[in-house]
């Protein structure tokens, strides 16, 4: 009896998704595009798969579109779209534009090395300066991409007070790159760098091992 309560569990999920795909949710697109690449509940059938996450993404949906965008740069779903990073850049643009931080952050590298667009660095600095302030995602996942863009100076003037603030933020696995730079660096600039790290973790309420003083070791531990 319990396999059977599963087993009906499931097609009343489809049935629920479904109607409330035609009600205009675009969210249960994205659900019964799951349900119909795997076959949870459903006959599988990539077809209709496929149809569901274009919709879906068509009509705003966030997390479908970045999916379109990571499927045409060819990293998922293979057997669905063929790589296109054309395509992928637009779908990332879509999402990015809606406040998707990975999205936005995939805009810029892909402006950053020409891939599916032209080539423009400056563009990409915009972009992943974005990141910081934007709803959805990983709070610091353009934040490596800043460090870099401020250490190099691409798409911006070098600034190692910025870079170093934004390594510290990817606190512990940034701990060479900081090293890196405070052989550039004054104690003052450093101390500048730290203060803008902690301003911007207490602002978001977000704290890395660094903002206690605290330091990666070796053995992996914090001291």
């Amino acid at each position: 009896m319990r396999g059977f309560d599963v087993e009906k569990n499931i097609e009343d999920m489809v049935k629920y998704n479904e109607n409330a795909w035609r009600l205009g949710a675009v969210d249960a697109g994205h659900v019964l595009f799951g349900m119909y690449y795997t076959g949870g509940g459903v006959e599988k059938n990539k077809g209709v798969a496929l149809r569901y996450l274009l919709d879906s993404a068509r009509l705003g949906f966030i997390r479908s579109q970045r999916q379109l965008g990571v499927a045409y740069r060819g990293l998922t779903l293979r057997d669905l779209v063929d790589k296109d990073e054309a395509a992928a850049f637009e779908w990332f643009l879509l999402a990015a534009e809606q406040g998707d931080r990975t999205s936005a952050t995939n805009v810029a590298v892909f402006l950053h090395e020409g891939r599916g667009v032209d080539k423009d660095d400056d563009e990409a600095f915009r972009w992943f300066s974005r990141t910081e302030d934007m709803p959805y995602g990983r709070d610091t996942s353009g934040f490596r991409g800043l460090a870099a863009f401020y250490e190099k100076g691409i798409g911006t003037d070098i600034d190692l007070v910025q870079a170093y603030k934004y390594y510290d933020l990817l606190s512990p696995g940034s701990a060479p790159d900081k090293a890196r730079l405070e052989e550039q660096m004054t104690p003052e600039q450093i101390r500048e760098a730290i203060r803008l790290s902690r301003q911007w973790q207490e602002e978001h309420n977000i704290f890395v091992p660094s903002y206690y003083g605290l330091e990666y070791q070796e053995d992996g531990t914090f001291q």
